[in-house]
């Protein structure tokens, strides 16, 4: 991660540790609402207020389109509800660290190699220490480990369906109606489980609170932390996340964990970031890639296409290798804009993707100045593979050079690209998480 702004990186732990506790604020409730009450708020909360921030559009969903989503709901619905019953049952951290092996499991099963094995290895050593230890309190009990291990497998078929609704570019749109279904989903149990609390005003607006800091509040901070920073550097600090939930787990919860049930911890969080890491992305790079690493003339030959060469400084594009970037390169055009030209519009449905060459472009909201970009700044890569509104206005200030990559051709050559979906998608989608 050398050479990482320290800004999006703050803004990862920032959002680990709001969704961290979240999940320790929601258990607080437990004893007067249930947990099967309490998830289902939460997930009311999460739904609406997603549903305000992307306003998806109906119009376009289609029953064909709708189907992934139902089971992409159902999937998130599985995943936070067996999350919650494990966290009534056993300490935060344990419980993060467990769902931890949903992402290592698929990122392990993508590439299979010695190195890999390895670390399934470790993460297993880790699992097996957390079932065995004896907790301060007496061993964690057999309900808490078994919701944990069905929450894991639920995350890695969030993460398998996830992949297949953003590559159809239905994104966070998606994700949006996504969290309706699971809502829908958990209400007859949050209903029929309901406790008396559930009645108690301090205890809605206490899981309020939780649903804003485990929902909205993650959603935007690693929206903004994504515009700056690599793929692989982000799941490198996402791999930490169960040690801050173990952090949390004690501050707000009292949770109490043994050296062992640490060093539990340690082993899975030392084989994710090793798995969801940098070192994944290197991994990933196939036979292809590897001959180019080894004939430099040839790697020098594609980086001097300046398309390439500016791709390639994107954080977004930065797991892929020069012939994948020269795919891409293909796919983008040139265009030159006067001064006074708007590129986009605040609102509207997001469909381009820009990289400045020369000239300078303004950015504002609401009216008000932001910042100005210049060659080498990009904008616009949530849209690309998300969709949904824009969050800002960007005009031309002087005559500009633009490269453009329209939505509907990179979807395109995603779908005739497996290797690159892989490497964009599947990671995009593996850190959206349990929202």
């Amino acid at each position: 991660m050398s050479g990482t702004p320290w800004k999006p990186v703050a803004l990862v732990f920032a959002s680990s540790t709001s969704l961290q506790v979240g999940l320790a604020i929601a258990a607080t409730t437990f004893a007067q609402v249930g947990p099967l009450s309490a998830v289902w708020v939460r997930s009311l909360v999460g739904a609406a207020l997603l549903w305000a921030y992307i306003r998806p559009s109906l119009s376009v969903y289609t029953r064909e389109r709708l189907g992934p989503i139902v089971v992409y709901g159902a999937a998130l619905a599985c995943m936070t509800t067996f999350a919650y019953l494990a966290i009534d049952n056993a300490p935060l951290g344990i419980v993060s660290a467990i769902f931890m092996l949903g992402p290592l499991g698929i990122a392990a099963w993508g590439n299979r190699s010695p190195a890999d094995l390895a670390l399934v290895g470790l993460a297993a050593a880790g699992a097996l220490s957390l079932c065995l230890s004896g907790g301060i309190d007496g061993p964690v009990s057999v309900a808490g480990l078994t919701f944990a291990f069905a929450g894991a497998v639920s995350f890695a078929a969030y993460i398998i369906v996830g992949k297949r609704v953003n590559a159809d570019g239905q994104g966070l749109s998606g994700l949006a109606l996504a969290l309706v279904v699971a809502a829908a989903l958990q209400t007859p149990l949050g209903v029929a489980f309901a406790e008396p609390g559930l009645a108690d005003a301090g205890v809605l607006a206490t899981l309020a609170i939780a649903g804003v800091l485990a929902t909205l509040v993650p959603f935007t901070l690693e929206a903004v932390a994504l515009r700056t920073l690599s793929m692989a550097a982000f799941g490198l600090l996402l791999a930490f996340e169960p040690a801050i939930a173990t952090l949390a787990g004690v501050v707000v919860r009292g949770d109490s964990l043994t050296g062992l049930q640490l060093v539990g911890i340690g082993l899975i969080i030392v084989a994710a970031a090793g798995s969801l890491g940098p070192r994944d992305w290197m991994r990933s790079m196939g036979s292809e890639n590897a001959g180019l690493m080894a004939d430099p003339k040839e790697n020098a030959g594609l980086m001097a296409d300046p398309k390439v060469a500016a791709l390639a400084r994107v954080p977004l594009f930065g797991g892929l290798s020069a012939p994948e970037l020269a795919t891409l390169a293909e796919a983008t055009v040139e265009r030159q804009v006067d001064a006074g030209t708007v590129l986009i519009h605040e609102g509207e449905e997001g469909q381009d993707f820009f990289v400045i060459v020369s000239g300078c472009v303004a950015i504002s909201a609401h009216d008000r100045p932001l910042r100005q970009l210049r060659a080498g700044d990009h904008l616009g890569e949530i849209a690309l593979l998300f969709g949904g509104p824009r969050t800002a206005t960007a005009m031309a200030e002087e005559a500009s050079t633009l490269f453009v990559l329209e939505k509907d051709q990179f979807l395109t050559l995603l779908a005739g690209h497996p290797d690159i979906e892989d490497k964009i998608l599947s990671s995009v989608s593996e850190r959206m998480r349990y929202r």
